[in-house]
């Protein structure tokens, strides 16, 4: 037994060293694993008459799940513990969104799933950073924002708007080439933003959009800031397959921080004009969690404000895990995951 135990010891010992490798950065030396629960709805509604349901999409705060309904019930297994946002759509206007409370080791029964009978809405645009000598390139897979509520969330006396939102609201991640769409969204008034660390937002504004538009060309451009202090997490997610491992695609990465990106001027003016409301000063947003998802490779890159930050890992059929990091100006912490089948 006292063998055992120093082989376990030495283990970790050389887990420790590993971990503190990482350029820049200190990393958790152990992956933590994150409870899960389950959530079943049923998306009769959702279906057109005689429709397999093979069209249906799922987005879990917005990242894409390989997942599909069977005969009208949708049930969705080991997914994180917490609150999170869950849309589901049957076509670019049809579709539903709520909020879920994840509970360990429990069903969540949401009941129907029932899209709005006058159909939503949809908003397509494309992401932008700019830097500092003006060149610009696609912001890949960075998560967009469509909040409800428009022009007073950020008028004169309000709050600083937290995100995400613990209300309804949308998400997607743009492409390879900063391009998004979110479908299925409520009549109604939107702010749209996005943000990555070291960058300035963009903001723009979505006003009565009626069921079954397509709003186009809703571009945001986020720009260099260099008054902000970050580093970045970067690393691969893998997980067993077929008895070896396969890199995994689409996976989300989701850091838990405190970032407060200022609102450039020409921004809220352009606001200001489209609504007609007096606004309130920089900055507008607060991100309690920053994300993104691997690339084709299993790949990530996530840029992070100095500090403490906890990195939650998920991708569908595999244990969620995290880890804790602690990120430097301008330094690079290597974080990767290898998740265990769920």
């Amino acid at each position: 037994m006292n063998q055992r135990l120093s082989k376990m010891l030495a283990a970790v010992g050389i887990s420790l060293l590993i971990a503190g490798c990482g350029g820049g950065g200190v990393i958790g030396a152990i992956l933590g694993l994150i409870a899960v629960g389950d959530v079943i709805g049923d998306v009769t509604d959702l279906l057109d008459g005689g429709d397999d349901g093979t069209d249906v999409k799922v987005y879990f705060d917005g990242q894409p799940l390989d997942v599909q309904p069977s005969n009208g019930r949708l049930q969705l297994r080991g997914l994180p513990e917490g609150r999170h946002l869950l849309q589901v759509t049957s076509g670019s206007y049809e579709g539903a969104v709520t909020i879920v409370d994840v509970q360990p080791d429990a069903d969540l029964h949401l009941g129907d799933l029932t899209p709005d009978p006058d159909g939503g809405g949809r908003i397509r645009g494309t992401v932008t950073v700019q830097e500092g000598d003006g060149s610009t390139h696609a912001a890949a897979r960075t998560i967009v924002y469509a909040v409800p509520g428009g022009a007073p969330l950020v008028g004169q006396g309000a709050q600083t708007v937290n995100l995400p939102p613990a209300g309804t609201h949308y998400a997607a991640f743009t492409d390879g080439n900063g391009d998004y769409e979110i479908d299925a969204v409520s009549p109604g008034d939107y702010l749209v933003t996005a943000a990555i660390a070291g960058l300035a937002t963009d903001v723009r504004l979505v006003q009565d959009l009626d069921p079954r538009e397509t709003v186009d060309d809703v571009d945001l451009t986020l720009q260099a800031d260099a008054s902000q202090t970050t580093g970045r997490a970067m690393g691969t997610v893998a997980g067993p397959a077929g008895g070896g491992t396969r890199s995994l695609r689409d996976a989300a990465l989701r850091a838990s921080t405190a970032f407060t990106p200022p609102v450039p001027q020409d921004t809220i003016e352009r606001v200001a004009a489209a609504s007609g409301a007096a606004l309130r000063a920089s900055p507008w947003f607060t991100w309690s969690v920053l994300s993104t998802l691997t690339d084709a490779g299993g790949s990530y890159e996530l840029p992070l404000p100095s500090g403490a930050a906890r990195i939650d890992c998920f991708s569908y059929d595999y244990r969620p895990a995290f880890r804790d990091v602690s990120v430097f100006l301008g330094g690079t912490v290597q974080a990767d995951f290898d998740l265990e089948e769920r």
